[in-house]
């Protein structure tokens, strides 16, 4: 307060003194014009003179000339994303004529940069680390010794820590997880254009609320954080829970900022699919996911239909690593589970007659009508993704596997426990149907019935270790896939210490010479493929 007092006073001196200087140069300068003999005033200016220095620019101030050349010798960025905030301020100072954000008269902050700087600040409160947001040392120094070009130093380094603000409150830290992490993080940060953000928090009256607010908006994230600020004031920030709460936290910087108004959630680690329609839970109910080495992986798509009695296709993975292997001793899984190989255009083959040990399985269409031993059950449901996963049913038999307390049985897919109660609540709402049409559509309907889903229904495949119920109350969930340890290595700045398993998107590879081997007896290893599907 007393620097805004100080820097006021200067001001209204500042401003008083140069309307003084400007009165007495103006009553000199009338004084001596009317005293001047008529031959003594100055000639014309020549008239293409007058053009040349109408449409020449004004000269920048030197404060303002300080910027530019500034601005102008920033290093184009290490990454795309301070390439991008680079160009962006370039852009940014140029249409306010290089005219500072930040600073103001003799480099005293002002009171905008007052309080955007104390946000920043404060960033732990958010679970990000102040010190990644490097500001000016003079702030809050004396401004008296500031030079036009310490004053356009400063102006860039805030102008930099709020893009670079922007961009970690946005979950930037971890820029790409599927690369960085995992394949199966099939998740970006939702970043800001940096020059959305500049021109935000210069048209903010409130820029420090401005930046709080880059911050996720969704409630889970708010009740973590509140978890996290007692740990905060408990200096308590290298506890085991302080860990899983920020790794949680940064996972809701991956997610849609809509997730829509009704929408599917299934979440990995407390392995339960949620209903939630205008913010409130509607349905829960339990689901089986991926097995450890063929994991269920993390996503959001919306829903494009629920087919009834599906048919199922096996991919790829199974036919070469499952299937494969059997056929080379007779095929009797497909005899038993009745399976069918067709051309690519769905033209029916004798699998008997093909010599597997050396045609290539992935030439062919491997699939499964639906019937008593089909492995989708009555209902499926399809988002598109190019990880070849969906929800369904399951086998009669297989029911049991939802009453285990760690759900990792299927090949990633997501088994529903009570998939036609799903389908009611879509269809309902997507289509105004009733539970009885559902059931008939179920039971008795036709195969492979393909009702498209009209209304944007988003599925989201999360992996929350930590989350916070109504009452307040915090509930935990086993990493069980390891994405919990490789974020809170990546946000401790420990990449060397990652592990990120196989590229479950790189091509299915099959090896033909390796036949011979594979016809030795593999029955044992086979024995339960169809009891854990895609």
């Amino acid at each position: 307060m007393f620097r805004r007092l100080i820097f006021g006073f200067g001001v209204a001196l500042a401003v008083s003194a140069a309307t003084e200087s400007l009165l007495a140069e103006e009553s000199v300068s009338t004084e001596t014009i009317a005293q001047a003999p008529e031959t003594s005033l100055p000639a014309k200016p020549d008239a293409g003179a007058d053009a040349n220095a109408a449409n020449a620019p004004a000269p920048l101030a030197p404060e303002a000339e300080a910027l530019r050349k500034a601005l102008e010798a920033l290093p184009a960025g290490g990454t795309d994303e301070e390439r991008n905030e680079h160009a962006a301020l370039l852009s940014f100072y140029e249409t306010r004529s290089y005219g500072p954000l930040w600073l103001g008269q003799a480099g005293v902050l002002t009171p905008k940069a007052a309080l955007a700087t104390a946000e920043i600040w404060r960033a732990d409160e958010w679970g990000l680390d102040p010190r990644d947001f490097p500001l000016p040392a003079r702030l809050g120094q004396n401004a008296a010794a500031s030079t036009p070009e310490t004053m356009a130093a400063d102006e860039i380094a805030i102008s930099l820590a709020v893009l670079k603000y922007g961009r970690y409150a946005r979950g930037g830290r971890i820029i790409d997880p599927a690369e960085q992490l995992s394949s199966y993080l099939d998740r970006r940060p939702q970043l800001l254009k940096p020059q959305a953000i500049l021109d935000g928090i210069a048209a903010a009256d409130a820029p420090d609320a401005y930046l709080r607010g880059l911050n996720p908006a969704h409630p889970q994230f708010e009740k973590l954080r509140q978890k996290y600020l007692v740990l905060l004031g408990q200096k308590r920030l290298k506890s085991a829970e302080a860990k899983k709460l920020l790794v949680n936290m940064e996972e809701w910087r991956w997610m849609p900022a809509d997730l829509g108004e009704l929408y599917v959630w299934n979440n990995i680690p407390d392995f339960t699919q949620r209903v939630v329609q205008n913010g409130k839970t509607v349905w829960e109910t339990r689901i089986v996911v991926g097995e450890i080495d063929k994991q269920t992986p993390i996503f959001s798509r919306p829903m494009r239909k629920i087919v009834f009695r599906p048919t199922w296709i096996v991919p790829d993975s199974i036919k070469v690593r499952e299937l494969w292997p059997s056929l080379l001793r007779g095929g009797e899984l497909l005899d038993e589970w009745g399976l069918e190989v067709r051309t690519k255009e769905g033209q029916p083959l004798n699998w008997r007659k093909i010599d597997w040990s050396t045609a290539d399985i992935r030439n062919y269409n491997v699939i499964q009508p639906n019937g008593p031993k089909s492995v989708m059950g009555k209902v499926k449901f399809s988002f598109p993704n190019q990880h070849t996963v969906f929800m369904h049913d399951t086998l009669p038999k297989d029911k049991e596997l939802f009453n285990a307390s760690q759900r990792t049985y299927s090949h990633g897919c997501m088994r529903v426990a009570d998939p036609v109660g799903l389908a009611n609540i879509v269809l309902r709402a997507d289509q105004g149907w009733d539970p009885a049409r559902v059931i008939e559509a179920a039971n008795t309907g036709p195969l492979n019935n393909e009702i498209a889903i009209e209304h944007k229904i988003m599925v989201h495949m999360t992996y929350f270790t930590a989350l916070v119920d109504d009452d307040g109350k915090l509930h935990t969930f086993p990493d069980v896939y390891g994405h919990e340890q490789r974020i809170a290595l990546a946000l401790a700045g420990e990449w060397q210490g990652i592990d990120k398993g196989r590229d479950h998107l790189a091509p299915v590879e099959l090896d033909l010479s390796d036949a011979p081997m594979r016809r030795a007896s593999v029955r044992g290893f086979l024995d339960n493929i169809f009891g854990r599907d895609n």
